[in-house]
C-alpha cells in the first residue's frame, strides 16, 4: 500500500469510529480508558474534565496510545488502527474544535455548561493499520 492509499484508509477508519481507548502513563504504568474521538483529517480530538488523571498524565508525559476501530460490520470490515500520538491541551476550545466536539453528544454539552471542559488534541506520530485484508501491518510515521 503506498502512502496516499495508507492515509486514505486511515482517514476512513478515523471517520467511521468515534469510540476507542486512550492509554497514558502514570507512575511508569499504562492506564487505559475509553474515550470519544473526533478527527479533523489526521488529527484527533477528545475532551474530558480538567481535573482528571488523564490530564495529569498528559502534562507529565504527552504521549498517548490510541486504538480505534475493529467493529464487526459487513460494510466496514474489522480493520483498526494503533496510534502513537503527542497530545496537547489547548487553553481554550476554539470554535472549530467546539463544533467538532459538539457532534459527540450530550456529555460534551454538559461538560461545556459546567465550564470544566478540557480539549485534548492528538497529533499522530506513528500509526499501524491492523486486520487490513489488503496489506500486512506496518508502522508508518506521519
Amino acid at each position: 500500500m503506498n502512502r496516499e492509499e495508507f492515509k486514505s484508509t486511515l482517514k476512513e477508519i478515523l471517520d467511521n469510529n468515534n469510540i476507542g481507548t486512550m492509554a497514558t502513563i502514570r507512575d511508569n504504568k499504562p492506564m487505559s480508558r475509553y474515550m470519544y474521538f473526533y478527527n479533523d483529517g489526521l488529527t484527533l480530538y477528545t475532551y474530558t474534565r480538567k481535573d482528571t488523571y488523564k490530564i495529569d498524565d498528559l502534562e507529565e508525559n504527552p504521549y498517548a496510545h490510541i486504538l480505534l476501530g475493529y467493529e464487526e460490520r459487513v460494510d466496514k470490515g474489522e480493520s483498526y488502527v494503533e496510534i502513537l500520538g503527542k497530545a496537547s491541551l489547548p487553553e481554550e476550545v476554539t470554535p472549530d474544535v467546539d463544533e467538532m466536539l459538539a457532534k459527540l453528544g450530550n456529555l460534551y454539552q454538559k461538560l461545556k455548561g459546567e465550564d470544566d471542559l478540557q480539549a485534548i488534541k492528538i497529533d499522530i506520530e506513528t500509526v499501524r493499520i491492523m486486520n487490513d485484508e489488503d496489506a500486512e501491518p506496518e508502522t508508518v510515521e506521519l
